[in-house]
């Protein structure tokens, strides 16, 4: 089936928009080759992006399963009913757009998610747009000198700087959650030049949102180079922009890439629903 489907390249960088491809027929077809075609698919391009697909809860789950194991979901998030895998982002009058930096999702786990399937369910008429950008072209963007002494190095990464926004905005609840949540298995350390399990590549490995400081650097140290390794990420050449529309579905490779959530629709509504994937098919993805 994937065999057949047109693979539009969406910038010179990373990402492909996948036509004459129906995720639900995937799924009914139960077909391992395709779910191994659809992983290499995936980390070839870092991000696949998929029209008019409005997929009920179980698909988006059994979509999200033929890329691997799925990851607990964030316990921050609101998830849909009778779906513990899927969470709930919302933009409303009680939830305003949060967190606008380039990350990655959960690098404070020891072993961060390895790919994201999220779903536009309700889409704004302007703006909302999400953006990515291919870590690996950023990584060979540097000199040589300086991936040498970047790949001696390791980063912090901590559940509690990411989601700070919940105290600083006063949710309590959601603030109370965090706190039940930070312990050992949300905080780890990441070499900041970290090599993609699947493809072998050479990836960097710090985002704005989880990681506190360069571990082997003065705080000074570590602040300053965080802000020269993140000045990189903003270069255009390195990114991709998704305009979501109904029924819009995309997946990515998190250990690839970053992502950008463009709060600029604000105040009109907006959700989208994710599933997360905690490590993929490794023998079927073999093969890239």
């Amino acid at each position: 089936m994937l065999e057949n489907a047109e693979i539009v390249p969406l910038t010179g960088a990373l990402g492909a928009e996948v036509n004459d491809v129906q995720l639900a027929d995937l799924v009914k077809r139960n077909d391992r080759s395709n779910a191994d075609a659809l992983g290499r698919m995936l980390v070839k391009n870092k991000v696949l992006v998929f029209r008019d697909q409005h997929p009920d809860p179980q698909t988006h789950v059994e979509v999200a399963k033929l890329l691997g194991e799925l990851a607990p979901a964030v316990p921050m998030y609101p998830k849909v009913a009778g779906f513990e895998d899927i969470i709930i982002i919302r933009n409303d009058d009680d939830n305003p757009p949060e967190n606008e930096v380039w990350h990655a999702d959960m690098t404070y786990r020891e072993v961060p998610i390895f790919a994201a399937v999220l779903h536009g369910v309700h889409v704004p008429p302007v703006g909302g747009d999400t953006l990515w950008v291919d870590m690996v072209a950023v990584a060979k963007g540097l000199s040589e000198p300086m991936r040498q002494f970047l790949r001696g190095l390791t980063s912090r990464h901590t559940i509690e700087k990411g989601f700070s926004f919940v105290t600083e905005n006063g949710q309590d609840d959601r603030a109370a959650e965090l706190a039940k949540t930070i312990g050992k298995h949300n905080r780890t350390n990441h070499p900041v030049m970290r090599v993609h399990p699947v493809t072998g590549e050479e990836t960097l490995f710090v985002n704005a949102a989880f990681t506190e400081a360069i571990n082997e650097l003065t705080a000074a140290e570590s602040d300053a180079m965080l802000r020269h390794l993140y000045s990189h990420i903003d270069n255009p050449r390195y990114q991709m922009r998704v305009k979501w529309r109904p029924g819009t579905v995309v997946m990515w490779d998190n250990w690839a890439t970053q992502h950008f959530a463009c709060g600029d629709h604000y105040p009109s509504f907006r959700e989208v629903q994710r599933v997360t994937v905690r490590a993929p098919h490794h023998e079927s993805f073999a093969a890239n």
